[in-house]
């Protein structure tokens, strides 16, 4: 059988990319092929992986347990039994991985499915898949890039979200790096699309994803959700993920045209740099005149004021690795 007609697509599959570029969409309609179940967020690289190899099974105990107080984890609802499962999984394996704890949890939650493949969507993974992909040699990586203005300005209104303007900015542009970097060092595990492409063409863009894949584009991944269908989210913790589950939007791109200020314009431009243009992202001149000039001057020093303040507080607040194993915005 032709490899892209393979009916298992190659797996685990690991959905990355900026936050707000698109990642629950493409995970959600990844997730709608009858071969793959894609799990909530679980974390695991950003929140549980501790940098170095698990030391013995009571350390895997810990990272599972870590694992376990993670809001998407949460959200999969496992049963009493199924934590169990998942624990004696852990406890089984003769010298335990980072890669043994994260599987035996998606193992035990695809067995729910009864699809024989199963992926998984953080966006932030993307700075950790050299980790995820020495964990899990049969991985292949899938990354979604979006215009980085939108980006921005789609994460002022998080309420997670607290870098600055330049700092969101500064994060897209290594991202947008190490997706070039990874398609060199990966090829043939790492695949990257355009979030723009995706929603103006998503049949043609989901057919070259499953293609990367192994595996068929099949109808029912854009076929419209049942109204009562149980998302990988909790819609009313994380309300704006219900954009994803609508019916794509081509519209839903360049607002930045009309929303955002010029000098957050310029400021995301100039830090962006040459990976706009890389990405096929167009970028209009700039009118340099002394209104932009004071008003570009005034948003990099607010930034940098308010990175002092939260600097400091998180110095003085003693925000650690051990207790930060769920995101504190939850609490606030």
């Amino acid at each position: 059988m032709p490899m892209s007609s393979r009916p298992v697509p190659r797996h685990p599959v690991f959905v990355v990319g900026m936050p707000r570029s698109g990642t629950t969409l493409l995970s959600r309609l990844l997730g709608a092929h009858p071969g793959l179940v894609m799990a909530p967020e679980t974390h695991y690289f950003t929140r549980c992986w501790t940098g170095v190899p698990v030391a013995d099974t009571a350390d895997a105990l810990r990272m599972l347990d870590r694992l376990f107080q993670q809001p998407g984890v949460q959200d999969m609802a496992l049963t009493p039994e199924e934590k169990a499962r998942v624990r004696d999984h852990v406890q089984s394996a003769p010298d335990p991985t980072h890669g043994d704890v994260l599987r035996a949890l998606l193992d035990t939650y695809a067995a729910r499915s009864g699809a024989p493949a199963w992926g998984e969507k953080t966006p932030d993974h993307l700075r950790f898949v050299p980790e995820m992909t020495r964990q899990f040699p049969e991985a292949v990586v899938v990354a979604i890039v979006r215009d980085p203005r939108d980006v921005c300005l789609s994460l002022q209104s998080m309420p997670w979200s607290r870098a600055t303007l330049p700092e969101q900015a500064w994060t897209w542009r290594t991202y947008a790096r190490l997706v070039e970097q990874y398609r060199h060092d990966y090829e043939g595990r790492f695949y990257a699309l355009r979030y723009e492409d995706l929603i103006a063409e998503p049949k043609a863009s989901l057919r070259d994803v499953c293609a990367f894949l192994g595996t068929s584009f099949q109808p029912v991944m854009l076929g419209e959700q049942e109204e009562d269908m149980t998302q990988p989210f909790d819609a009313e913790r994380e309300p704006w993920k219900a954009k994803s589950t609508r019916p794509i939007d081509a519209s839903n791109r360049e607002k930045w045209r009309t929303q955002m200020p010029e000098a957050e314009r310029v400021i995301v431009e100039r830090i962006a740099g040459r990976w706009l243009a890389a990405n096929g992202y167009a970028r209009p001149p700039t009118d340099w005149r002394p209104a932009l000039a004071v008003q570009v001057l005034r948003q990099l020093g607010a930034a940098a004021l308010q990175w002092v303040r939260r600097t400091v507080h998180n110095v003085w607040g003693g925000h650690t690795f051990s207790g930060d194993a769920a995101p504190r915005w939850k609490n606030e």
